[in-house]
């Protein structure tokens, strides 16, 4: 089995662990303590990285598809990622980078 054919499957899980944890800094109700906790700082890293590299890696329109599955399967938890999913997310990371296509960067 190819590993760079599932390396997209990889961002979309980097995605959707972190975005919950991201997208609660834009929330009102979220206490400051979350919003500057060194977790949310590595999810923010971890969802900006992947949706990057979403993009750069695989073109448009399979960048479109990536981000958005990932961002659809993040809402879907609508709850902060508990520590163990950020860092499942920062491996799922980690790993598309190892098997996925190059980048110009």
């Amino acid at each position: 089995m190819q590993l760079h054919k599932i390396a997209p499957a990889l961002l979309v899980l980097a995605i959707a662990l972190s975005w919950p944890r991201f997208s609660s800094i834009f929330r009102g109700e979220t206490q400051a303590a979350v919003a500057t906790a060194p977790l949310t700082m590595i999810a923010s890293a971890v969802s900006l990285s992947a949706l990057g590299l979403a993009f750069a890696g695989n073109g448009p329109w399979l960048g479109m598809l990536i981000a958005a599955l990932g961002l659809l399967l993040g809402w879907t938890m609508r709850t902060p990622a508990p520590p163990f999913a950020i860092s499942l997310s920062a491996l799922s990371l980690a790993a598309y980078l190892q098997f996925g296509p190059p980048t110009l960067f």
